[in-house]
């Protein structure tokens, strides 16, 4: 009778993970250096994260100074106060 072997889904994945690699002659160091060397020369790439990443800085300055209009009495009266 076969035995049932109960593995979690992590311990899946680095498994598989394992099994591509070997498969493939590779290390993970190889693959690092594939993914890192394909991410320096896509310009779409890097475009696409240059936009995200205004996107984000411009929005969170936005609720900055939502934040800080909304609580102007705060600081006013501290300052005018002083």
């Amino acid at each position: 009778m076969a035995k049932k072997v109960i593995i979690s889904e992590s311990m899946f994945a680095k498994i598989l993970a394992n099994n591509l690699l070997e498969e493939a002659n590779l290390s993970k160091e190889d693959v690092t250096k594939i993914v890192k060397d394909s991410f320096k020369n896509d310009r779409e790439l890097n475009k696409n994260v240059e936009k995200k990443v205004k996107e984000l800085v411009a929005k969170t300055i936005n609720t900055l100074f939502r934040t800080l209009w909304q609580r102007r009495n705060f600081y006013e009266d501290e300052i005018k106060n002083a």
